[in-house]
């Protein structure tokens, strides 16, 4: 029980909204690039969601021009845009943390260190995209550092030519951030990488982190790293997967195998390197991410974990919970708004009773929490309320209570140890990033990130919190023939990807049709027995059109695997596997600077493996 002097300001006992970690975009159409993205908002008559939508560049080259005007105006006002004292302290606060992730990932490289420092400078802007540090991380995650990347090198590199008869050098002024949300639960994709394989059930082969039911509701960075049993098992899964999937490869081109062969061995290496220097799971993650980011692309992107920088957020947290009422409103409005039109975010129904905050359990999980007050019972003239936290932890059900001083004051997020205690919420992360240290560009993902980040704009305006200049999304899907997606379409006998659905519907006619032969033969056959009548013949009928369409059926289930094994998401190990780690970036990048396409437009990627296709 509550304690009679304590007063709810909101409560709920519903589990915590968690962003999905992945997500696929079956529904786009690249003819109408971004718009068909966001089709089901289109409904929606609210004039922010309306803005922040339209806002969202549907080509690359687009993005460029909007950051390049953006950085522009910038320099031509002097300080408007430029980080203001609290960013700035922020900011200072925030590169002992970056500083810290990379000397521990052995990726502090001189890029990298530049980047640190640009923190100091008020003019710099920062570009931020977030993930969960998934194994094996899918291509999405990493296609958003890319086009950051590149967004970055060629904002630059305009800026440049239009400085480079100046003294001083003002265009390289551009930080990357990632953010590494390593306080996620071990419940969902963060312990799961998929490869395409119709040798498997469903058409692609897990690569899968156990978990017991005592551990699945771990935080990320709580979780040991994998066993060197769990490794070695992984390994000997990608080994077989590779022998299995390559074999007709293998013998067209001999060349092929060692292609194969380099190209993973060189993958590997990084990963024992990542296990090497881990002491979580979330940091092996991590670390390899870093890795290839960092070390085989030269990438000066900088990597910092979320459950290390609460300090950085210390005085946005006390705003958020100062202004708890306003926000909560925003985001019950925001819900109500979307189911009146039919629209499911993925955000939790109530979210808007939850603290911005989550509080982390000694047990290595985490709660969600409800703000309380609580009134001083010493004698005082004024009597003083103080804001309470209080939740029971998702894993253990510890009951978790934290103080956080005077109502006007909230005197204990000035303590960094008590900071260290909280994280924050899915939707107050992109609130925080640009209050408290002035992000200019934000990159979403197609999933949960993008349904989040659209909620959240209700929240943005209602809290007086300016939103990311830009906000970008790409959403354009791979387009390659892999080991697993070529052994896919060879086991039907297609050479194209795109045969796969025209080919999958003619069977499924061809089972209706069966279906409406069959079905007149058993009516007969039932009246003839009910007649005692002969049903010899109809039997040898219905026989052979059943054995046929057993046929059938048994073409539609492995062509549903042919499926799922060519329109999946696979994990980095694909690409590492077909293109070698550092092509791959190469040829993202060039999609981006050689095509004036939408962000939505399908990738046509080339592998090194040798094919008669």
């Amino acid at each position: 029980m509550l304690d009679s002097n304590i007063m709810l300001i909101n409560s709920s006992t519903n589990p915590p909204d968690l962003p999905p970690a992945t997500s696929t975009v079956n529904d786009l159409t690249p003819s109408r690039g971004m718009k068909s993205l966001f089709s089901r908002y289109e409904g929606v008559s609210n004039p922010i969601v309306s803005e922040f939508i339209s806002s969202i560049p549907d080509n690359f080259s687009d993005a460029v021009n909007r950051m390049l005007h953006i950085c522009i105006n910038s320099a031509a006002s002097s300080q408007p845009s430029a980080a203001n004292d609290l960013t700035l302290n922020n900011r200072a606060k925030l590169q002992k943390f970056i500083n810290k992730f990379h000397v521990e990932a052995c990726t502090m490289t001189l890029g990298v260190r530049n980047s640190i420092t640009l923190l100091n400078d008020p003019s710099t802007k920062i570009f931020v995209s977030i993930h969960q540090p998934n194994l094996f991380a899918y291509s999405g995650i990493f296609k958003k550092i890319v086009l950051l990347q590149t967004l970055k090198s060629e904002v630059e590199r305009k800026m440049q030519q239009r400085h480079e008869e100046t003294i001083h050098d003002n265009s390289k002024k551009i930080v990357n951030l990632f953010l590494l949300v390593d306080h996620d639960f071990m419940d969902g994709w963060i312990r799961l990488a998929l490869l395409p394989s119709v040798k498997h059930s469903l058409g692609r082969l897990e690569l899968r982190l156990p978990v017991s039911n005592s551990t699945k509701w771990q935080m990320a960075s709580n979780m040991p790293i994998p066993g060197r049993t769990v490794l070695n098992y992984w390994r000997k899964q990608i080994t077989s997967w590779l022998r299995k999937n390559s074999t007709s490869l293998l013998h067209s081109s001999p060349s092929n195998k060692s292609y194969i062969s380099d190209n993973f061995e060189q993958f590997w290496q990084e990963v024992e390197l990542s296990y090497s220097k881990a002491k979580s799971y979330s940091d092996f993650n991590s670390f390899l991410m870093s890795q290839i980011v960092n070390k085989i692309w030269g990438y000066d992107t900088l990597f910092v974990r979320l459950t290390e920088i609460s300090p950085v957020f210390a005085d946005g947290f006390e705003y958020l919970i100062s202004n708890f009422s306003r926000y909560s409103d925003a985001l019950r409005k925001a819900e109500s708004m979307f189911l009146r039109h039919g629209i499911n975010t993925g955000v939790s129904s109530s979210t808007y009773l939850n603290a911005p905050v989550w509080l982390h359990c000694k047990c290595g999980s985490k709660a969600p929490v409800k703000i309380y007050e609580k009134k001083m019972s010493q004698q005082q003239e004024e009597v003083q309320n103080q804001i309470i936290l209080k939740g029971t932890c998702i894993s253990c059900k510890s009951h978790l209570l934290m103080n956080l001083g005077n109502k006007h004051t909230l005197e204990l997020l000035k303590d960094e140890q008590v900071l260290h205690q909280m994280s924050p919420r899915a939707i107050p992360i992109l609130l925080l990033l640009c209050r408290d240290l002035g992000i200019t560009c934000y990159v979403s993902g197609t999933g949960g990130s993008m349904d989040y980040t659209v909620v959240g704009s209700i929240a943005f305006k209602e809290l007086s919190i300016n939103m990311p200049s830009l906000t970008l999304v790409w959403p354009s899907r791979d387009s390659y023939y892999g080991i697993g997606q070529l052994e896919a379409l060879e086991l039907v006998q297609l050479t194209d990807q795109s045969d796969v659905m025209p080919y999958l519907e003619s069977l499924r006619q061809k089972d209706a049709e069966f279906e409406g032969r069959i079905k007149p033969l058993v009516e007969e056959r039932n009246r003839r027995v009910k007649n005692g009548e002969p049903i010899q013949t109809i039997l040898s009928d219905l026989f052979s059109l059943k054995e046929e369409q057993r046929k059938i059926r048994r073409l539609i289930k492995i062509t549903l695997k042919v499926r799922n094994a060519v329109e999946m998401s696979p994990c980095i190990v694909d690409y590492a596997v077909n293109f070698g780690v550092a092509n791959t970036q190469i040829q993202w990048r060039k999609h981006l600077l050689d095509s004036d396409n939408s962000l939505a437009a399908p990738i046509l990627m080339m592998t090194g493996l040798r094919t008669t296709k």
